[in-house]
């Protein structure tokens, strides 16, 4: 099949007016002591023995850890008199002024409202009735892939010739969708984006795509309907049993996804000029770029001045390097997105002379240094080492204290306190986060070759717990390869153990 010149023609982002800081929470809890990052006290699966994703993302989350938010810094949240049917419609408004079309030039609508105030399937009526339109109008879902997801169905219609003017709007309401007492709302932003879908100038528009679905993190988040205040339904998303699969999985899914489109589309990595990647964290960018092996300078980091908005990244990202001039006509740029427990996408494009809505509003205390990407220098060995032989090689008696210096040196490097700040009898439960758990994991299992689950750093469990439980796993493990199996068989022999419990 010939494709079409079709791709992106105009372009819009709105946000709200009010830019929440993190003052914002500092002074509503300085009456409840420092502040403190929820626990995740569930389970999760073990790690795999290839570690090189997860360690490209706990380098680049390293430089995050002192900041008890995480790198988020501001996030547009929706005021009183302002709603997520308010952001789609003033973005669609403002991509059809700067497409010079009127509401009868639409002949399609798809729509993408993450989080919505209703209880329901989406705005796209709502919004044809908004801005009187006469034409289909449908909602379409797909978590922070949905932008891409519904660039791709549109542009395929436009390739068959059933429409024209395909109009997609997108919304993401992430402080409707938290309780403000959740640490997880200190990373949520609201965004509305518009886009039109229509014939290019030949060459231009989308050459080639990649789709994964995300099953492998349909545990990452749980989504639960309750009641407010006022008695009306309303959903709440937190974390769920297993958050740590998105670290787990980042690095595969860019790299499939990127390496298929650019496949797809006849092209290779060096050949494109931008990357707009959807940057759900502080680190997300460093991540991508370390995956890919691109210079940073090739892609943006937004997160500090939006947090994470969902869906409309992708825009948000392809708007501000257009509009920086850092995107130019025929250009060939990548955007990738990860949704959770939906699908990750890459799509190759050959941008156009695309028309651009008004520009939003600047940051108020977001600096050049919190949007620049962090680049992990090199691959140095940390001072607090120990490998499985050195510790083998040890006197059984002396193992213990060996094990247990080791974890409190990876520990208090993790939490940036010195060492002789915490105790191998201390509660490991109150100084972790779900964070630093992944990244303790990751450093033991990396440095010891062991699996360990997950439930080990919860509960009442302490160092010295943690230490006589790796040794333990170190003498099943020499049981096991003596003759009577594998480390694998040792894993599922300790699932057995506890399924038969």
């Amino acid at each position: 099949m010939i494709k079409s010149p079709v791709g992106i023609r105009s372009l819009a982002i709105r946000f709200p007016r009010l830019i929440r800081t993190n003052d914002y929470w500092q002074k509503t809890y300085q009456n409840q002591g420092k502040l403190k990052r929820n626990r995740n006290s569930r389970s999760t699966p073990d790690y795999t023995n290839d570690n090189s994703g997860l360690t490209m993302w706990s380098q680049a989350v390293a430089p995050y850890l002192p900041d008890p938010f995480r790198g988020s810094v501001e996030r547009r949240v929706l005021g009183a008199d302002e709603s997520s049917l308010m952001l789609e419609c003033q973005a669609a408004q403002d991509v059809l002024s700067a497409a010079n079309l009127k509401a009868e030039d639409i002949e399609l609508v798809i729509v993408a409202s993450i989080f919505p105030e209703g209880i329901g399937f989406g705005n796209a009526a709502y919004i044809a009735r908004k801005l009187n339109l006469h034409c289909p109008a449908w909602n379409l879902e797909s978590t922070c892939s949905s932008a891409l997801i519904a660039l791709q169905n549109a542009s395929a219609l436009v390739q068959t010739g059933e429409y024209q003017n395909v109009l997609v709007v997108v919304s993401h309401l992430g402080s409707n969708a938290v309780d403000k007492e959740d640490s997880l709302s200190w990373s949520m932003g609201d965004a509305g984006g518009a886009f039109i879908v229509d014939f290019l100038h030949p060459n231009q528009g989308i050459l080639g795509s990649k789709i994964v679905h995300t099953a492998a993190t349909c545990e990452a988040y749980s989504h639960e309907l309750e009641l407010d205040r006022q008695g009306k339904p309303r959903m709440r998303t937190r974390t769920g049993e297993n958050p740590s699969v998105l670290a787990e999985t980042a690095v595969e899914f860019v790299r499939i996804c990127c390496k298929g489109a650019i496949a797809s589309a006849g092209v290779t990595l060096d050949q494109i000029d931008f990357f707009a990647f959807n940057t759900p964290t502080a680190w997300y960018a460093s991540v991508c770029t370390q995956a890919l092996g691109i210079d940073p300078e090739r892609t943006l980091n937004l997160y500090p001045r939006y947090a994470n908005i969902g869906p409309v990244f992708p825009l948000a990202a392809l708007y501000h390097a257009a509009q920086s001039g850092k995107l130019r006509e025929n250009d060939l740029v990548l955007a990738y997105t990860n949704g959770a427990a939906a699908t990750a996408a890459a799509t190759v494009m050959r941008w156009g002379d695309v028309a651009l809505g008004s520009v939003p509003a600047p940051p108020i205390s977001v600096t050049p240094a919190q949007e620049k990407i962090h680049v992990p220098a090199g691959k140095a060995t940390p001072k607090e080492t120990l490998s499985r032989e050195q510790l083998l090689a040890a006197q059984p008696k002396e193992q213990q204290e060996i094990l247990e210096t080791y974890l409190l040196n990876v520990l208090a490097s993790l939490l940036q306190h010195p060492s002789s700040n915490l105790t191998p009898e201390q509660s490991l439960t109150s100084f972790l986060d779900s964070l630093i758990v992944l990244m303790l994991k990751s450093r033991i299992e990396t440095d010891l070759q062991v699996r360990v689950s997950i439930e080990q750093f919860f509960g009442e469990s302490t160092i010295t717990q943690l230490a006589k439980h790796l040794l333990n796993q170190f003498a099943l493990a020499n049981l096991m390869a003596s003759g009577l199996g594998s480390v694998t068989d040792v894993s599922e022999a300790e699932d057995r153990e506890k399924l038969s419990l």
